[in-house]
């Protein structure tokens, strides 16, 4: 094919273009700053403690963990003057146990570091959530969709904000019935072909019902679970948290969201920085993460069984489990698992992995909520 000037033309701009794009880069990326972090809430539910966490913002090239931020005086402070001191327990944890807000008292957190530097947050109301009326499931060709439902009767909620927690159950390859210590086969002592396993929601989830003429929510997408999931291999289970938000912490959220969540292509949300209702006082150009607010969560639990859904077909990561026949003299050599005896002189034996079902990142102890 000849080069035609059109064609010369067209690869030039191509060239062009690839190189002109480089990745975009915020200066908070690179920076020498550690801004303070500040994640938690003062809840109102009676006899709820309330838990803040403070830590410091890292570079993305830092490999170790965030640095909490210690020894630090956390209060939070009623416009009336009332002043309530948290604890610290855990390093960079606050805790405060026995004291419930009031509701039509106004609210903010106050922050003082070991070098002096404070930080506070707007005054904020105390704003009540309503309860989930229900989390509902839908069956589709390749998963299942997980929906939330919920109303605010008196149309005063508006903004909503969910989070969730998943624990699954499911099975390693093969039991084991033995176990070799000090190079005898014994009986397993501890049933490890049995697992629960957990994971939380990482995306930002809100919506607001304030062009609605009723304040309700039907059926807001949470999760997708594809059909081949080890989730619903054989008994799932999804806790749903609801936080009410005012229109000051719904805006913080839905902008922090477009930033974090949407960036891929050129008509995607650019990367900004984004600020809640907490400043320093010692620096009002100082950058402070988070948004303090006052109030209740509300919690529903669904669950899901294998039996609810039997189309479907977990893969596992066990699929390629297999078998072998060894005697004692070869286990003690070779150190399989040992799933059960096989003949007078012989054991069926496989790989650790396929028999003990921590190695999948679960635990062996049954959650106090499982049914």
């Amino acid at each position: 094919m000849k080069n035609t000037p059109i064609n010369i033309l067209a690869w030039l701009l191509i060239l062009l273009v690839g190189g002109c794009v480089d990745p975009y880069r915020p200066p908070e990326v690179a920076s020498p700053n550690s801004y303070l972090v500040v994640n938690g809430f003062f809840d109102s539910a009676p006899g709820a403690p309330t838990t803040i966490r403070l830590s410091r913002t890292q570079n993305l090239a830092d490999t170790k963990a965030p640095t909490v931020e210690t020894k630090a005086v956390v209060t939070i402070e009623s416009q009336n003057k009332a002043i309530y001191t948290l604890a610290e327990g855990a390093a960079g944890t606050y805790t405060l146990a026995g004291v419930t807000p009031r509701t039509g008292e106004n609210y903010r957190l106050h922050i003082r570091t070991t070098k002096g530097v404070e930080y506070f947050s707007a005054y904020v109301p105390v704003i009540q959530t309503p309860p989930i009326d229900s989390v509902s499931w839908r069956k589709e060709d390749n998963g299942v969709q997980i929906n939330v439902n919920a109303h605010d009767a008196t149309n005063n909620t508006r903004y909503y904000r969910w989070e969730f927690d998943e624990t699954w159950e499911y099975y390693s390859a093969f039991t084991s019935s033995y176990e070799l210590i000090n190079n005898q086969l014994v009986d397993r002592a501890v049933r490890v072909d049995q697992c629960w396993s957990n994971a939380s929601s990482t995306n930002i989830m809100t919506t607001s019902t304030a062009r609605l003429s009723q304040d309700v929510v039907s059926q807001f997408p949470l999760t997708f679970i594809p059909g081949s999931s080890i989730k619903l291999g054989v008994k799932y289970s999804i806790l749903v948290r609801q936080i009410a938000l005012s229109q000051t912490g719904f805006d913080y959220y839905d902008q922090l969201a477009k930033i974090t969540q949407n960036i891929g292509s050129i008509f995607d949300p650019q990367p900004s920085q984004i600020t809640g209702n907490l400043y320093c006082a010692n620096n009002s150009n100082e950058l402070v993460l988070g948004f303090f607010r006052v109030g209740s969560v509300a919690t529903k639990r669904l669950f899901i069984s294998r039996s609810q859904i039997p189309d479907f077909r977990a893969i596992t990561s066990y699929e390629s489990c297999t078998t072998d026949t060894l005697t004692l003299a070869e286990i003690r050599k070779d150190q399989p698992a040992v799933v059960t005896l096989y003949d007078m002189t012989r054991y069926l034996t496989t790989s650790t992995y396929c028999v003990d079902c921590r190695l999948r990142g679960g635990v062996i102890k049954r959650p106090d909520f499982w049914q």
